[in-house]
This record gives structure tokens, C-alpha cells and sequence, in this order.
């Protein structure tokens, strides 16, 4: 992701491209969940981010209650902590960098703050997996009925 000439890629787009090799499409891409991010709201409702708080050996783990397909995806503006706006296509310094071999220093410092991702995936033994699993209960069908608020439930009105 982060050695094409486009520099326009997002969390979202990089989890995008990373399914569909695999016969899905964007509406099978959940929204993004910044894992070791500071994002949010400030109080006048506008979107903010912050530089990650996260170690080298920060981690989190996950229990699949279901078959997973996981993308993961390292932010393309590393870990906020030198955050800019330059695009490939804005200002001079890109084009001036491309020619002397050289990146923007915006986007060039952007880039060395991103990490790898290290994955492991985990399996309980067969032979303890009855007792690891003692007190787990598989998750039940949301009530959801897919109306998005499209409809007025009955006796609502």
C-alpha cells in the first residue's frame, strides 16, 4: 500500500481491496474499527486524531464466535504522530521529489511512522477444548429485521 504512486488510499479502501480477491465486494466491508488509533469527536462534534498511544508490543485478541475473514490494514498515515494532507497529485514537492528520487518530506515521514502488523491465529486443542469452552454459549440471531429505520414499527403509531 504504501509503495504505488497513488497516494489517495484509505483504511477503508486498503480493507476494500484487500477482500477482493476473495469474491466479496465493499458492502461485505464492515467499518473500519480503529484498533490502536485515537479518533474521535471533539465537542463541537468535529472528527479528530491523535497519535497512537500503542507499544511495539501492543496486541489484542480476538475470539471468533463464527467463521471470520479478518483484513487488517495499517493506516496509511502511519500512526498519526506526523500527520499531514499532501496527496500525490498536491503541491510541488511530490513531482520535485519524484524527480530527484525522493519523496515529499510530508508524506515521506508519514510513511516511516507505519508499523507491521503481526498476526497469530490460535486454535484450542481438541483435547481441552470441552472444558475451555464449558460456560461458552454460541451467539444468538439478532432480532434485527434490516428496516435501516425505513419503516414505523407496528404500534408505533
Amino acid at each position: 500500500m504504501l509503495t504505488g504512486d497513488s497516494y489517495d488510499y484509505h483504511c477503508h479502501s486498503n480493507l476494500v481491496r484487500a477482500i477482493l480477491p476473495h469474491g466479496l465486494t465493499e458492502f461485505d466491508v464492515h467499518d473500519v474499527l480503529n484498533v490502536f488509533q485515537v479518533t474521535g469527536l471533539d465537542s463541537e462534534g468535529r472528527y479528530f486524531m491523535e497519535a497512537s498511544p500503542a507499544t511495539p508490543d501492543a496486541f489484542i485478541d480476538f475470539f471468533a464466535e463464527q467463521d471470520l475473514l479478518c483484513a487488517l490494514s495499517t493506516c496509511p498515515g502511519g500512526d498519526l504522530s506526523a500527520w499531514g494532507w499532501t496527496q500525490a497529485t498536491e503541491g510541488g514537492n511530490r513531482e520535485k521529489g519524484k524527480e530527484e528520487g525522493k519523496e515529499s518530506d510530508e508524506r515521506g515521514v508519514m510513511k516511516r511512522t507505519c508499523r507491521p502488523i503481526k498476526v497469530e491465529v490460535w486454535e484450542i486443542e481438541e483435547s481441552i477444548r470441552a472444558s475451555v469452552l464449558k460456560e461458552w454459549k454460541p451467539p444468538e440471531r439478532s432480532g434485527y429485521r434490516g428496516m435501516h429505520g425505513m419503516g414505523i414499527p407496528g404500534g408505533e403509531m
